[in-house]
């Protein structure tokens, strides 16, 4: 069995990779295949897939395939990435899934409870969203984005949340506008800057001056709205959303 050693200190955008969905259920051909080490993040945690399961994914199949890397050992480096988002990439290639997960309790959704002493955040299920993006794993970006929004947050925590999702993801992230009229943007937005404003108007002023790109977002978002209410919508319009030049 060959090894391979693939340091990963940059790497395509979403834009330049296949999108895949969510994967099939693990046959006996992923056990059959060699175990893989994932390096994560500048600790190096060490996570294992196998090498079939991370095939799945474009970007990790060809660095895999890649005829020119060296031979030497199953590892992949992926320095910049966030451990727990990469724990949570794994996981989902083997499951659709990742923890805590989604449960239905009393007809309601939510997530699953954590051990005595832990409290649900968004931060880990938004670098969890930033990692499905940039290796297009569009099932696990999905699942992250219906999660962040199953914690409830209050007006500072949502500040703190706008803040990281303005630091972790890419301009055309899913997160930062509405092309499917989320929830997020249209209707619990205006409330929640309003809120923002009467209570914390030192904190949103810094956040707004720090990302000026957050206020562009929420103009095209509204518009678009709007748009969508008057049933005005250019499909030649909505067929440019996520490209990075949506003001243009």
């Amino acid at each position: 069995m060959s090894s391979r050693n693939v340091n990963v200190p940059g790497r395509n955008t979403p834009a330049q990779l296949p999108s895949i969905g969510p994967p099939s259920p693990p046959n006996a051909t992923f056990f059959e295949s060699p175990m893989i080490t994932l390096l994560a993040g500048a600790t190096k945690r060490r996570f294992w897939a196998h090498k079939d399961a991370l095939c799945t994914v474009p970007f990790f199949r060809t660095c895999l395939e890649a005829s020119f890397l060296d031979t030497h050992t199953n590892i992949i480096e992926l320095p910049e990435d966030d451990p727990d988002a990469v724990g949570a990439m794994v996981s989902f290639l083997y499951s659709e899934e990742y923890f805590p997960r989604i449960v239905r309790t009393h007809g309601a959704r939510g997530l699953e409870a954590l051990p005595a002493g832990q409290h649900h955040s968004r931060s880990v299920h938004i670098h969890v969203h930033a990692l499905a993006e940039r290796y297009a794993i569009t099932g696990l970006r999905d699942l992250a984005f219906r999660k962040i929004f199953l914690i409830d947050a209050s007006e500072l925590d949502f500040l703190f949340f706008l803040q990281e999702v303005y630091t972790v993801t890419p301009p055309t992230s899913k997160l930062r506008y509405a092309n499917r009229m989320e929830e997020y943007w249209v209707l619990g937005l205006h409330e929640r800057l309003k809120e923002m404003r009467a209570q914390y108007p030192q904190e949103l002023n810094h956040f707004l001056t720090t990302y000026p790109e957050f206020t562009q977002d929420l103009i095209w978002s509204l518009s678009y709205a709007v748009d969508c209410a008057l049933g005005t919508r250019d499909a030649t319009v909505e067929q440019g959303w996520g490209t990075g030049n949506r003001l243009s």
